[in-house]
């Protein structure tokens, strides 16, 4: 079992510095945002690679420098909250917490040093630095506590949070992450209890801990980072449509049913389509059979049955179509080669990647990828 921990805890460490090296050559330009989550990856990756060569005994196991280590920890939820308010723009005082953390990381270093120092001149017993460990791990835990429940309250509480991130995430994933997160908590809360009660000998008091932080940096990194990427994509593509550069809205009646007909019923459904197509409403990803209902002040009723009879379809399927069209011009066009398809297919009206693949297949008989790696 132990074998199991360690290698799943060095993996985790090198999946870490491999996400590092990987994000840092893929950018032309490092933002903050990115800087922050590879600093919190960074930093946890080499809590945990100091934690294996250690339990290897690659570290000396006599003198001073057996029972010395470097406080990583106390950076990993500082670099997470800066990467979160950087990422939702809403706070410039992030630099704040991070002098701060700097600041007990040093004093933590100094502090261990001298402590280390001490046992190993002989002037205090192994009890001392025992002692020390636990206040060490406590303080740390607290301060990194007080900052993971400023970070939950950013996302819980954000009814009044004005972010224009909002407009294009929904932050789902981040309160994911702040689950798990919690969980690893309580796994260090567990393992200061076993320490100071002596139920469970170090290290294997922390290695739920460690398992918890290597499944943390595999899920963290590449979720944050594409998440990331779809954010800034998104709000580039979103500019785009909305200036109908490349859609042409209410003038755009390409793929659509001959409208020339008499009928009050065919007019009343051009009205609804010329109401679409002229606010790029199917862009809108929570347009509904009833919202639109509620606009043109009709019936559900008689507007599905009005689709039905002149779309040959039904609503999602002519709604659908539309996003179809527009997506169909971003992926053919040159210009938006670097963009992600999922980003494409979010600002196009989908509000899942599935959707948008499973639409984009039923119209096109393709997936978006062949689509676009037919006409790159």
């Amino acid at each position: 079992m132990t074998a199991v921990f360690n290698f799943l805890m060095i993996a985790g460490a090198v999946q870490g510095f491999v996400f590092n090296i990987a994000t840092f050559f893929s950018r032309k330009k490092i933002e903050k945002t990115i800087l922050f989550l590879n600093l919190f990856v960074f930093f946890l990756s080499l809590n945990n690679l100091q934690s294996w060569l250690i339990d290897k005994g690659f570290v000396s196991s006599h003198g001073f420098w057996q029972d010395f280590i470097i406080p990583w920890y106390v950076l990993i939820v500082p670099m997470y909250y800066a990467f979160l308010i950087s990422y939702l723009e809403i706070e410039r005082k992030r630099w704040t917490f991070i002098l701060i953390s700097g600041g007990i990381f040093l004093l933590e270093f100094l502090t261990r040093s001298w402590v280390t120092y001490m046992v190993y001149d002989g002037v205090w017993n192994q009890h001392r630095l025992n002692d020390y460990n636990i206040l060490e791990d406590t303080l740390t835990l607290s301060y990194s506590l007080f900052l993971f429940f400023k970070a939950y309250r950013i996302l819980y509480k954000y009814e009044g949070l004005h972010s224009p991130i909002l407009l294009f995430d929904n932050l789902h994933w981040l309160k994911r992450f702040m689950s798990m997160g919690g969980l690893v908590f309580v796994l260090w809360m567990t393992a200061i209890f076993f320490n100071l009660t002596g139920m469970v000998e170090q290290p294997y008091s922390y290695y739920p801990l460690r398992l918890g932080s290597s499944i943390l940096i595999y899920w963290v990194g590449y979720q944050a980072f594409f998440q990331y990427v779809i954010l800034k994509d998104r709000i580039v593509l979103r500019g785009v449509i909305r200036n109908k550069r490349i859609t042409k809205g209410k003038n755009d009646q390409r793929g659509l049913p001959d409208l020339d007909r008499s009928q009050k019923e065919a007019n009343t459904f051009k009205e609804i389509q010329t109401f679409i197509l002229g606010e790029q409403h199917y862009l809108d990803p929570y347009l509904s059979l009833e919202s639109l209902s509620r606009e043109m002040n009709t019936s559900t009723s008689s507007l599905s049955k009005l689709i039905n009879t002149y779309s040959e379809g039904n609503f999602s399927d002519y709604i659908n179509k539309f996003r179809v069209e527009e997506a169909k011009k971003l992926l053919s066009h040159p210009d938006y080669d670097a963009y992600t398809i999922v980003a494409i297919g979010l600002e196009c009206g989908f509000n899942s990647k599935s959707t948008f693949y499973t639409a984009f297949k039923k119209f096109t008989g393709k997936t978006p990828t062949q689509f676009r790696a037919e006409h790159s």
